[in-house]
């Protein structure tokens, strides 16, 4: 009986988190940013004000259908040990940018959303520094002095081959196995090659 409870609560706390971000998105559509507040909202939600701030910290994270990254149970495992390290080191960084957004939402118009709204770009960049951050801590708690900073060091690069991919197909989060993925992770090999 338990589970089941469980399955229900969380299905449940799903519907609500898709219908407070599927109320913000149709707001800022139909009457801007501004007009889109946090009791607007919830109400097109159906929800109260206390219970918007249980899913979402601020508006914006609403309308992007985002909230705080996560490093994965055994994701950086094994970071500084295999053979294509920096491929490995992108792969994760893409993996941990993705715990950002917390249901799935309509790419394209999201862009589109972010482009029109100065405040939604500035909240991206604040969970994407964030995640970044989150990994670079987690790294440094699991490895020990030079061992700390090679991680650190690797994925500061990773984190500029994302970047590089982003600029050539902006779904890489969407596809981690897109080809700019990995054309980003050729054109950095060969630059850091051409470096030594």
């Amino acid at each position: 009986m338990q589970d089941s409870s469980t399955g229900l609560r969380e299905r449940q706390r799903t519907e609500t988190l898709h219908r407070l971000h599927d109320a913000a998105v149709e707001l800022v559509r139909e009457d801007g940013m501004t007009a889109a507040t946090v009791s607007a909202i919830a109400d097109r939600a159906g929800v109260s004000r206390r219970t918007f701030f249980n899913y979402y910290a601020t508006k914006e994270d609403a309308v992007l259908g985002a909230g705080p990254a996560h490093v994965p149970d055994g994701a950086i495992d094994g970071l500084l040990d295999g053979d294509d390290r920096l491929g490995d080191a992108v792969r994760l960084v893409i993996r941990v940018v993705r715990t950002i957004r917390h249901t799935p939402t309509d790419r394209v118009a999201l862009r589109k959303l972010r482009s029109a709204n100065p405040e939604l770009r500035e909240r991206t960049q604040q969970h994407t520094i964030h995640a970044y951050q989150l990994l670079a801590d987690a790294l440094a708690e699991r490895y020990e002095g030079a061992q700390a900073d090679s991680a650190i060091a690797l994925i500061l690069i990773a984190v500029s081959a994302v970047r590089f991919a982003y600029r050539h197909d902006p779904d890489i989060f969407d596809n981690p196995d897109s080809p700019a993925v990995s054309s980003a992770v050729t054109t950095f090999r060969e630059i850091i090659k051409d470096l030594q």
